[in-house]
This record gives structure tokens, sequence and C-alpha cells, in this order.
């Protein structure tokens, strides 16, 4: 999808309102659909973006300081391609406020957790090179995210368990593209997702991990 990018890189403590005049000129708010913006420490009030511009489908904020998503997603319903590279984000908390993003690109942030991305029940693509992530066994939350096809964890400290791809692709079966490799003969799995998804939510690892190790088995 290809949308002509509003940009702006402004330094200066303003507020939102001037921080979108300045990006979109001439532009009537409410007909922008596709939005760059670089936003420093000092931006007010980023949390009213959806007020200004409420049909946005493609919002890009690399190199901007974001404290959490709850800084700016907020009733951002259209949303569907969303880019936070480089944001200094250390959690997803916020992120169920843009229900409906089908692309989220968050490369080198310091997220250690993808729990969260559980309510995002229409993501296909999720980016999440270089961060933090250590834990494989939550990456069976991601089995909420039905329509999921591409994950990438590059540069993740994850990626250096043994056995790292195919333990992946027995997590997530639906898996089509795992780090830019293609999944080009489907794993025949019994999908035991549910049970072991329900162990985890439920803070019970060891279960969870003895259901895998019998059903593996049977």
């Amino acid at each position: 999808m290809d949308y002509d990018l509003d940009e702006i890189n402004n330094n200066n403590n303003i507020g939102i309102t001037a921080l979108l005049e300045d990006t979109v000129r001439q532009k009537k708010l409410e007909q922008i659909t596709s939005l760059k913006l670089q936003v420093p420490m000092t931006v007010n009030r980023l949390c009213m973006l959806s007020t200004y511009v409420p049909n946005l489908i493609e919002l890009d904020l690399t190199d901007s300081y974001l404290s959490s998503f709850r800084d700016f997603a907020f009733k951002l319903n259209n949303l569907k391609i969303l880019r936070v590279a480089s944001c200094n984000l250390k959690s997803l908390d916020g992120i169920w406020n843009v229900p409906n993003i089908e692309e989220l690109y968050a490369p080198d942030n310091d997220l250690s957790d993808i729990l969260l991305c559980s309510a995002l029940s229409k993501l296909v693509v999720l980016d999440l090179t270089r961060n933090k992530i250590i834990n494989l066994l939550k990456l069976h939350f991601l089995n909420f995210c039905k329509e999921l096809h591409t994950l990438t964890l590059t540069g993740c400290p994850v990626t250096k368990i043994e056995n790292f791809e195919k333990r992946v692709f027995e997590i997530l079966p639906h898996i089509k593209e795992l780090n830019g490799n293609q999944l080009t003969e489907p794993l025949k799995i019994e999908d035991h997702t549910s049970a072991t998804i329900d162990m985890v939510v439920c803070g019970n690892i060891t279960a969870a991990l003895r259901s895998k190790k019998k059903n593996n088995f049977s």
C-alpha cells in the first residue's frame, strides 16, 4: 500500500496543533491518510492526534521520542500501518488502542515482552528487529494473531536459542515468513495451541511445557 508521506523534523517545544500545521501546510487534516512525524520529547498533547487526523491509515513516527504507545495511540481506529522504529519504546503498553493494525514495524527499541501483541487480532506483519526479546515461550501469545504470517526478530537475544527457527515454527505453525526466510514446506503439527496458551496466560508455564511435550509424543 503506497501513500505520500508528509514529513517533519522539528525540535522546538510545540503542541500537536502547531506540529501538524507545520507538517501538512495547505492540506485539510481530515483528508490526511498517511503521515510522517518526527516527534521530539517536548511535544505536547500527542495523544490528541486522532482528533486532528481521524482518517489516518499509515503513521510513521520513526526516530521520535515515545514513552509508550499511550502517547499517541488513542482512537486511531482506521490505522493499518504503524512504524515506530528507534522511538525509545520499552513496552507495548497502550497498543490495544490501535486494534485494527495490520502491519507493525518497531525495530531498534527496548521491547522485551510481546504479550500485548495478542490484542492485535488483525496483525499480519510484525517486525521487532533488534529488540530485547528473550523468552521463546511467550511467542505462544502470537497465536491470538490469527492473520500473522510475517515475523521478524532478527538481532533479538531469543534468536540465539538452539534450533530457533524450528522451534518458532512449532509454536507458530501459521507463520509463513520468519526473519526474512520463507517457510517452503509447512510443518505437519497437530493444533494444541489453545490449551498451551491458556496455561501460559494463567502463569502455569511448567504445565504448558509438560502439555507440549506430551502432545509431541502422542
